[in-house]
């Protein structure tokens, strides 16, 4: 394909940031219908799109099909491309030293990649089931020609963080791969301070903690997390973004933020399989979704609640399964009435936190609680239960 074409020089002044070629035209919209998209996975952990959303593409109120075929349909801003194999450049008018018009060749044997605009194309793709004229319809485009993958990647992470938010569970994955990169690759060291502040740190390694969830054999959650992009099985437990989601607050934490990805992973292993054990029907494929502990509530506050639990372990000597089973049992206790006045504690959590307390039909309306908040605030009581028990135990007290 030959197409006239600006070729521009853009750059930046961060560490190890390079002089950047981009090809500026118009395509017609046929002639993009088969660009590649390259899509997380859990098998192409170097993807970085993922699939379109439907919504935005049903012939409803704002839709991108319905702005075609029924409203303005113009789209002023160019779709970015990259061509990862070669191009060829003729010269034609020099305009400065950064700008020249030339043609632009694209062998045929090129595949072009989408890195933004995927909606738009495939709006126009929907919407030339009704109009066929669609099919010339020109479409700006900037052309790259990036070798690495993670460039295109990172290019992507860029255009769409700062124009919109990126889905929370692609932008974890994605601040993954920069961790990686920015850790070995010079040329990518602005990224530190650009992009991977103390927070997406936290979140790149929290998505390191969770592969190794999700792959340990002594792992509650071995082969049972949905990976992004990844249809519902019923194997299923938990996502792996609501996992990371909570990990990676753990991180901020003192005690846990020097630890390597492997130890955090292994003490969390412990953990969780303490709480499957105190908690089968929470856990087992066939009764899972009848409870929240493996949905948002459940997740966050248990993983709010590990550092006290690893702290009693830790004053014990003790931080293993079984050491940590010893204190979370202490939840199942059933404290009516046997607990001082002076111990201000939620009537919720005096009854036993077992799994009919994480019932969907039977539980505590705080278990379908879905705010911060409250997510914090179970914690707290949970704690404070587990306190309570334990001074009851160390005063010789019926429990």
């Amino acid at each position: 394909m030959k197409v006239p074409a600006l070729k521009i020089s853009q750059w930046g002044y961060g560490k190890g940031a390079k002089e950047q070629t981009l090809y500026i035209t118009a395509i017609p919209a046929k002639n993009l219908f088969n660009s590649d998209i390259d899509r997380w996975s859990k098998d192409n952990r170097e993807g970085y799109q993922r699939p379109p959303e439907e919504s935005r593409l049903k012939p409803a109120k704002g839709s991108v099909v319905r702005y075609l075929l029924d409203e303005m349909g113009v789209f002023p801003t160019s779709v970015l491309l990259n061509v990862r194999g070669s191009l060829s450049f003729k010269e034609e008018t020099k305009l400065t030293d950064k700008i020249t018009l030339g043609q632009l060749t694209i062998p045929e044997n090129e595949k072009l990649v989408i890195i933004d605009g995927q909606h738009r194309l495939e709006a126009i793709k929907r919407a030339v089931k009704q109009k066929q004229e669609l099919e010339d319809y020109p479409v700006p485009v900037s052309i790259t020609n990036l070798k690495d993958k993670f460039e295109e990647m990172l290019l992507f992470y860029i255009v769409n963080s700062r124009q919109r938010r990126i889905k929370t569970e692609l932008a974890y994955r994605q601040l993954q791969t920069m961790y990686e990169r920015v850790k070995i690759k010079d040329q990518y060291k602005w990224l530190e301070e650009a992009i991977l502040g103390k927070t997406q740190e936290r979140q790149a390694i929290a998505a390191f903690i969770v592969d190794y969830l999700a792959e340990d054999e002594d792992s509650p959650f071995c082969d049972r997390i949905k990976y992004l992009g990844e249809e519902t099985e019923k194997r299923h437990a938990v996502e792996d973004a609501v996992l990371i989601r909570y990990i990676s607050k753990l991180r901020s934490q003192l005690a846990f933020e020097s630890m390597t990805p492997e130890m955090m992973a292994e003490l969390l292993i412990d953990y969780w399989n303490a709480i499957a054990e105190l908690y089968p029907k929470c856990f087992d494929e066939d009764t899972k979704d009848n409870y929240t502990l493996l949905k948002h509530t459940g997740v966050a506050s248990f993983t709010y609640l590990f550092p006290v639990v690893y702290g009693l372990c830790a004053q014990d000597g003790d931080i293993s399964k079984e050491g940590m089973k010893k204190y979370l049992s202490f939840l199942q206790k059933d404290l009516t009435g046997k607990v001082k006045s002076e111990e201000p504690i939620d009537p919720d959590f005096l009854k036993p936190v077992d799994e009919t307390w994480w019932s969907r039909a039977h539980g505590s309306s705080l278990a379908r609680a879905t705010s911060e908040a409250t997510f914090n605030y179970i914690k707290d009581q949970m704690a404070k239960k587990i306190q309570i028990v334990a001074k009851m135990k160390e005063e010789g007290g019926n429990v």
